[in-house]
């Protein structure tokens, strides 16, 4: 299941992002935030809010891969979004990479912004999902992704924090779904 030529690509990204990328998508940003009514900078707030993230794409998807796909399954998802967003936290403090802007988080501190853990949970859930119900893969992605580009949207984080939360979700599915690590913890 690993793509090297998607992991290149997406490190690829991100380091560009890191070295040019990460100012330009900022600026481009600030224009577009201008030229659109106040309502789609609420709407990206709300989608990016984080219960509404871990509701959309874990909770309610759990229920019904718990239900329909079996026990199996639904420690897979778990793991796998464990695994990432408490990998993506321990990576920010490693990193220590400062917001965009200085922008403070809701509990009113400036902390790490590498990786963004928003992204990396719901990647993470969406290829994980995508893994079970192929068919239902689109609309995880399609979600995933507009979180993704509000995060960036609402200033909160650079283009290489999030294609760094995508590609340590990509790896990360990988590890749970395709290591022996399940085997290991007895599933």
């Amino acid at each position: 299941m690993l793509n090297w030529y998607f992991i290149a690509i997406l490190l690829s990204i991100a380091l560009a992002g890191y070295f040019y990328l990460d100012a330009l998508a900022i600026r481009v940003v600030q224009k577009f935030r201008l030229q659109f009514h106040p309502v789609i900078l609420h709407f990206f707030r709300a989608i990016s809010f984080t219960p509404f993230v871990v509701a959309t794409l874990f909770v309610i998807p759990l229920i019904f891969v718990f239900v329909y796909l079996g026990f199996f399954s639904a420690v897979a998802l778990t793991i796998a979004c464990l695994l990432a967003t408490g990998s993506a936290f321990v990576m920010k403090y490693i990193f220590g990479r400062t917001r965009p802007l200085g922008h403070r988080t809701y509990l009113g501190e400036i902390d790490s912004a590498f990786p963004s853990a928003h992204t990396a949970g719901s990647f993470v859930a969406a290829f994980t999902l995508s893994y079970f119900w192929p068919a239902w893969s689109a609309p995880f992605f399609v979600l995933a992704s507009l979180i993704a580009f509000s995060r960036i949207y609402l200033e909160l984080h650079f283009l290489s924090d999030v294609m760094g939360g995508i590609l340590l979700a990509y790896l990360v599915v990988n590890f749970v779904l395709d290591s022996s690590l399940l085997m290991f913890l007895g599933f």
